[in-house]
This record gives structure tokens, sequence and C-alpha cells, in this order.
């Protein structure tokens, strides 16, 4: 498991009383009882009507620290039960765990771990009603689109909360709820999935006031089976809205997606719109042209770079390919829905950056390394070939094997050999022999390789010939950013 990202702020305390949290965990409590007590029935009784603050929440031990409540999780390698005495001699508070433990703090034992966090999760949230909560969904762009909310946000001059790195799954957002201080004006919360029926809770303990879903793709389509199972999973997002909010969703990139999966971008957007109920709708299509927004929004896509406009002012961002710019104008459209003054939004805009392993230009030396390495799925990859046919000069595409794909995995990774075939830009496969049989077919030329080392020796020699830009993608089990680091000057930071 992945450690939860450090806190960086100070969270808003959660004080409850021993009754409360049983309620809201269905867990009960275990007191240790120690030979030095002259009355241990006695202390037991008078600690049970204590009452109990936290400051935030860990499942990692290593980020304990005073006041949290730890999170013993189970695990086939690794049980938090394990490291709870650790934590408890680090300051933490409250140990929340599925079987007794002899501490010298309290424990209390629930079923499901993991659900006990998101109650508790949700109960923070429900305490901070003056801060205005922005929920981001979407099969491609959440991190990127979250952190660009949140920049948004940050235009205002108010504290705003924000969801580290993309910790945005059923351990992600209950830690995130918990972490928030008392002072945040805005709270972007990242919701993620990869099965059905995950985003529901997570958005019912975010409740958010406002939600965007980024987009609609073939992602994890093991689980989700076709693109309407993709949009009906990340349009749940909706029906926790505030009635009086607003629900906004993307549809960049739908076309090819919806007649590859033998849909239509109508259909598509009439399963996102049905969850949002009477709630206050907006679309956003490939021509920026929105529906339901109260002003024209307008951009444009550079080789280095992407320009928003609205009537209000400008915002140019580092950020590459049309997709970042659809992204840009949701984040504008949500934050100027939760109350910021739209050119605060743009002047927040303008400050963002990119997101690592998300599309990031890495110079190396004459060249330039596009490094798309978190993550990929047919939809995602598409968007950096667009993005990378925008660059000047020479071009290499350096893609790998893409995951979760399902029954769609044959279909999708030829798809994205097919385009790369479109727009002319030399590939180097990387494991994976679909993408290159795409390309193939639509007599486009291509070198498999095996490995990472062999990736990197053979771009090598293309970059030799003269100044080129380097695409690198593949899912992130496929680890390409070690291509990415093999391309990189000696003395670069890693990847």
């Amino acid at each position: 498991m992945t450690p939860a990202p450090a806190i960086t702020t100070v969270p808003a305390p959660l004080t409850l009383t021993p009754g409360q949290f049983e309620a809201l965990t269905g867990g009960t409590w275990h007191w240790e009882r120690r030979a030095s007590d002259a009355d241990p029935t006695s202390r037991a009784g008078a600690r049970r009507s204590q009452n109990f603050t936290i400051r935030g929440a860990a499942i990692d031990s290593r980020l304990v620290r005073d006041g949290v409540l730890f999170a013993c999780l189970p695990g086939s390698k690794v049980d938090g039960h394990d490291f709870a005495a650790q934590a408890a001699a680090d300051g933490a508070a409250l140990i929340l765990a599925q079987r007794p433990l002899h501490l010298p703090v309290p424990v209390l034992v629930v079923a499901d771990v993991a659900a006990a966090l998101l109650a508790l999760g949700a109960e923070a949230r429900r305490r901070l009603p003056h801060t205005r909560w922005l929920a981001v969904g979407g099969a491609n762009g959440k991190t990127t689109t979250k952190e660009l909310l949140a920049a948004a946000c940050r235009g205002s001059g108010k504290p705003v909360h924000v969801t580290a790195g993309n910790f945005n799954n059923h351990l992600g957002v209950p830690l995130t709820l918990l972490a928030t201080p008392a002072d945040a004006a805005f709270a972007v919360i990242e919701v993620g999935t990869n099965h059905p029926g995950e985003i529901a809770p997570l958005a019912a303990a975010v409740a958010p006031h406002h939600a965007l879903v980024t987009s609609i793709g073939p992602e994890h389509l093991e689980g989700f089976g076709d693109l309407a199972g993709v949009a009906r999973e990340e349009a749940s997002l909706f029906a926790a809205v505030a009635p009086e909010g607003t629900c906004l969703a993307g549809l960049h990139g739908l076309a090819d997606h919806a007649q590859a999966h033998g849909t239509t971008v109508a259909a598509i957007a009439d399963l996102l719109r049905q969850p949002a109920g009477q709630r206050r709708f907006v679309l956003l299509d490939d021509a920026l042209t929105p529906t339901g927004l109260g002003q024209a929004v307008h951009g444009l896509v550079g080789a280095l770079g992407i320009r928003l406009e609205t009537a209000d002012g400008l915002a140019d961002l580092p950020l590459l390919g049309a997709h970042n710019l659809a992204n840009a104008a949701l984040a504008f459209a949500a934050a100027t829905a939760a109350g910021v003054a739209p050119a605060d939004a743009l002047k927040g805009l303008s400050t963002a950056t990119p997101v690592a392993g998300r599309l990031v230009p890495r110079p190396a030396g004459d060249h330039l390394i596009l490094d798309d390495t978190y993550n990929a799925n047919p939809a995602s990859m598409i968007a950096g070939l667009h993005a990378l046919a925008k660059c000047p000069g020479a071009k290499l595409a350096i893609l790998g094997f893409m995951g979760e794909l399902g029954s769609a995995s044959d279909a999708g990774h030829r798809s994205v050999g097919a385009a790369c075939a479109r727009l002319g830009i030399p590939l180097i496969t990387v494991n994976a022999p679909l993408i290159a049989a795409g390309a193939r077919a639509a007599g486009h030329p291509v070198s498999e390789v095996a490995d990472h080392a062999a990736a990197a020796a053979l771009a090598k020699q293309r970059l030799a010939t003269g100044a080129t830009t380097v695409l690198v993608k593949a899912s992130r089990s496929q680890a390409l950013e070690r291509v990415v680091n093999a391309l990189l000057p000696s003395g670069s930071a890693p990847c």
C-alpha cells in the first residue's frame, strides 16, 4: 500500500464522546486495565465518560504525530495492528482496530476499519459547515484538474485545503476530510474509483457543494464493462451535490470513444445528467462551448502551454494539450460557481504548474521529454499523442502496456497505435504488441522492445539525429519513468 501523504496543515479537532464514536463506527471500546490501578472498574468507568479529541488520522505509523487517530488496516503482507504500539508511543490519541489491543491509549474495536474511518471523515466534514466543499472525479485528468481548481480558489486569497497527490480512494478521502483545517474556506477533494459502487459512499461523505467530472473514457473496464458503465459510476458523484449546487461535466475527447463503444456523446451526456436531477448542470464540449454556464470560455493550445480566456481576462498556463485546456475551463467554472470572482480565479490559475508524471516537460539537452508515466488508458494516451503532435520539430512516442481494460484491451491498444499512425509520430513500444499492431495495420512503422533498457537505448539512437520531443507513457505498473530517467542528463532529479 502506498503510504498516505504527510499532513502539512493543522487539522480541525474532532471531539466526540465515547458513545458518539461507538454510534458512528459501530465499534466498542477496549480499555487497558493496569495492575497499578487501585480500582480498575472505577478507572475504566471514568475513562468511558471522557470526551476524546483527534486531530487528523494516519494509516502509516511513520506519519503518526501527537493527537492523531491511528487506523490499523489489516493486510496479507503488512498488518497495521503490528504497528499500533509504536503509534501509541509516538503520540496517537486513539487507535482504530479490528481486534482488542492492550495499549496505554483508547482502542476502538470495529468490524471494518476502512468503513469506520470513512464514517469519522464524514463527521469531520459535517462539522465544518463554513467550508465550501468541491469534489473532482472523472476518467482522466482528476489530479491535474484538482490542482487547477485549488489554484483557482487560492486566487481568492482565502485558505484552500486540497487532496494530497492522488490519495482519492476509500482510504484517501476520509484521511483528507479528517485533515481539513478549521479555517479552510475551500476544500477540493479528489474522488476516484476502480470498481462499480465505489464513488457513491465517498461522495456522500464529502457532501460537496459543487462537483465536476473531468471526462468519460475507457477506464477500469474490467469492472465497469463499457463506456456507459464508466459514465454511470462517475456521475454518481452528482447525486451527493447540495440541491443548490452545480454539477459540471467535461466531454473532451468523448466522440471517438463513444463511437468505438457503440454509443453516442448524447447518450453519455444523458447518463451524466440523470443523477444531477434538478441541480444546475453544466456540460463543456470539445469546443469549450458551455451549456448552462454563465459566461463564455475560450482557449488556445500552443506548443508549450495553453491560454484560457473569458470576458474577465485570461490565464496562461504551462500545461500541454487540448485536454488540459478543457480541464482548466472546468476548474474555472467550478471555482466561480463556488463564489470565487472570475478575475481572481484566472489569477489563481496562472500560478498552476504541471503535476508530476502527468505530461510534464523535462529538458534533456537539446531535447524535451514529456513525462506522462504516472498512468494510462486509451483516452489519456491519445490525448498525450495530440499534445505531442503540437510540439515543434522532430517527435517520438515511447508507449507501453495499459492495464485494467478488460475485454476492451485489444481494441483500446490498437486504437492508440492507429492514432499514432494518423498523427505520423515515430513509435517505440515497450511490452505493448497490440499498440504496435494497431500502428502497423495503418501502415505505420514501429520499433518493438521488451524492456526499459532497450527502449532507452533505441531512443538515444533516435535523439542523436537532432533535437526531439519525446512522449513517454504507459500504465503505472510498467514503470516507464525508468526510461525517462535514462534519457535525462546525469544529475537530473529522478522521476
